[in-house]
C-alpha cells in the first residue's frame, strides 16, 4: 500500500515516502517532514480531558514510523496532516506536529508556515523499527529528568515537543500497540496511553490535554 509506513526494505527497518519543504520565516528556514500519502483511518481528536487518537492498522505502522522519525530529525518538524479524515467519534479534528524541543518551534507561527509549505520534494525515509524492548524507567520519575513531551495547540494542531529519548519511549509503546493488534478482534479493545510530562506536573499550554489515548480502531469508518 502506498504511504504506509512498512517493514519494507532491509530486516527491522521502517520505510515511508515523505514530502519535505524548506520553509523560510521570520528570518529562520524551517525543515518539514510529512507523509506523501497520509493514511484516511486515522484521526486525532480534542476531547475537552484528553486527546483521543483513532487508527487502524495501517495508520498505526504509519505513526509508529513518524515517531521513530522524530526521535531521529532533531531539525525537523514532522508534520501528520489528518483533519480531513472522517471519525468514528465527537471532538474537534487535529492536525499533528512532532518537534524536539531544541527547534524552539512556537506554535502561534504554524499557520502562517503551513501556508508555505508547497508540494515539498519526494523523498523515502528508511529508519530503524523501535521493536518492543523492555525500557528502563527508573530515571523517569526523577525531578531532575526532562526526557518527555510537551504538548501545546494552535491552529487546530497538536504540538508535541520532546526529546530524543521522549520521543523514542512514545515509539517503543506505538510499536506495542502495533504488535498486539497482529491478533486481535475486531471487538477486542487494544490502545497506548501516551502522556505529556509526568503526573502530577503536567507539561501543557493553552488548555491542551495532558493524556494522548489512541485507540486500534478497525471497524466504524
Amino acid at each position: 500500500m502506498a504511504g504506509m509506513a512498512g517493514m519494507a526494505g532491509k530486516p527491522g527497518t521502517l520505510e515511508l515516502r515523505t514530502r519535505i519543504s524548506r520553509v523560510a520565516l521570520e528570518g529562520r528556514e524551517y525543515r518539514v517532514i510529512r507523509p506523501d500519502r497520509p493514511e484516511a483511518r486515522m484521526v486525532l481528536l480534542d476531547q475537552d480531558v484528553w486527546l483521543g487518537g483513532y487508527a487502524d492498522r495501517p495508520a498505526i505502522k504509519q505513526l509508529v514510523t513518524l515517531w521513530a522519525l522524530a526521535a531521529g530529525s532533531p531539525r525537523s518538524l514532522v508534520y501528520v496532516p489528518m483533519r480531513q479524515n472522517t471519525t468514528p467519534c465527537e471532538g474537534r479534528k487535529l492536525d499533528l506536529v512532532l518537534a524536539h524541543h531544541s527547534v524552539q518551534f512556537r506554535p502561534s507561527r504554524w499557520t502562517a508556515l503551513r501556508a508555505r509549505l508547497g508540494t515539498g520534494a519526494p523523498h523515502t525515509v528508511r529508519i530503524p523499527d523501535p521493536g518492543t524492548p523492555d525500557l528502563d524507567y527508573s530515571r523517569y520519575w526523577h525531578r531532575e529528568n526532562r526526557d518527555f513531551p510537551f504538548y501545546d495547540n494552535a491552529a487546530d494542531t497538536l504540538f508535541i515537543a520532546g526529546s530524543r529519548e521522549a520521543f523514542r519511549r512514545d515509539a517503543v509503546d506505538l510499536r506495542k500497540l502495533l504488535a498486539a493488534t497482529a491478533d486481535c478482534a475486531p471487538s477486542e479493545h487494544a490502545c497506548a496511553e501516551l502522556e505529556a510530562g509526568r503526573w502530577p506536573d503536567f507539561a501543557t499550554r493553552h488548555g491542551t490535554p495532558s493524556r494522548l489515548h489512541l485507540q486500534y480502531e478497525p471497524t466504524g469508518w
